[in-house]
């Protein structure tokens, strides 16, 4: 009896050990495989939990929110925008939300046409990381009268505690295309819902990679840089990916790395608009969190651009993800 109870134990914490492996210790990408183009992502401190909203195209709730403990399970717990509570400017093409904390609240930054069709960068504020958002303007954050303007981030200095906002100007939507699409910075008020000062120009598509467009900005401080991440080419094939510059000045002399951090392999087409967060254990680690087609399902008719993680190593204070292009084997979950 003692050694058939002991055999039994040995199996149940073998059985324990395989299911460690393939369930509590590695990750296989994608982690959300349903439509979740346009990442942006928080860590809140105080509970410790990733929230990620997405683009949600013209859903009559605006922007789903989803939440995580450990980066690779996700669940939707709200949205940013539930139809009532969409602002009454925005229209259509609710685009590239980021939820951002702001003092003692949140901001959501994010891209709709308003009622004359144009792209333009909207802001919400909410208590709450989960909103509901409300819209405290009743307009536009930014409008321009002869082009769109999409794809905001934040970026709060922390030795001034000052808040900037970058964005893409969509000069590739106009008809004729422009040639260059710039990513602009501007610094924002205390409370982030209202710019300050002029714009400064920081980068645009003057790689040969990149094509006609650079968009989807995320900005992080680390070894005395401000490294500019940024997707650039079409969304809707496999030339789009991931590029990053850096600086010592946040608001301009950015230089280029001359080749994306983040490309197209086989299996994943099209790797782009990633956010860059901290693990909650130290400071200096970071994932990449983005979307990405499968293979052979490019604008097919689910357009599911899923949700993909990976982490970041650093090279010569440049990050280096994976082998230059997204996982495709088991990865060591990034939260143990």
């Amino acid at each position: 009896m003692v050694r058939c109870c002991a055999a039994a134990l040995l199996i149940c914490a073998l059985l324990v050990c395989l299911q460690e492996g393939v369930h509590g210790g590695q990750y296989t990408n994608p982690v959300v495989n349903e439509q979740c183009p346009d990442p942006g992502a928080i860590l809140v401190g105080e509970d410790g939990v990733y929230y990620v909203a997405t683009t949600s195209q013209g859903n009559s709730d605006a922007f789903p929110i989803r939440a995580s403990k450990d980066l690779v399970n996700w669940s939707i717990v709200s949205y940013v925008f539930p139809d009532a509570h969409k602002p009454k400017w925005a229209a259509t093409d609710f685009w590239a939300p980021e939820i951002h904390r702001v003092k003692d609240h949140y901001v959501v930054y994010f891209a709709a046409r308003d009622t004359t069709g144009m792209l333009c960068v909207g802001v919400g504020v909410s208590s709450k990381v989960t909103g509901p958002f409300e819209d405290p303007l009743g307009h536009p954050l930014v409008r321009n009268s002869t082009v769109g303007n999409i794809d905001p981030t934040l970026y709060i200095d922390s030795a001034s505690n000052t808040s900037y906002l970058f964005w893409k100007e969509d000069g590739n939507g106009r008809v004729p295309p422009e040639p260059h699409t710039p990513i602009w910075v501007q610094q924002l008020s205390d409370n982030g819902t209202a710019l300050e000062g002029t714009k400064h120009m920081t980068i645009w598509n003057d790689l040969p990679w990149e094509g006609n467009l650079v968009e989807a900005p995320w900005v992080i401080h680390r070894h005395g840089y401000y490294y500019l991440f940024y997707s650039a080419n079409a969304f809707y094939n496999g030339s789009y990916a991931v590029g990053v510059a850096r600086s010592t000045d946040l608001l301009s002399g950015y230089v280029k790395q001359k080749t994306p951090v983040l490309k197209s392999n086989n299996i994943w087409i099209g790797p782009g608009h990633c956010s860059v967060v901290p693990l909650p254990s130290a400071s200096d680690d970071y994932v990449i969190i983005y979307h990405s087609w499968h293979v052979g399902q490019v604008g097919g008719p689910s357009n599911n651009r899923v949700l993909m993680l990976d982490s970041i190593q650093w090279s010569d204070d440049w990050p280096v993800v994976h082998d230059g292009t997204p996982s495709t084997t088991p990865q060591k979950d990034p939260i143990s």
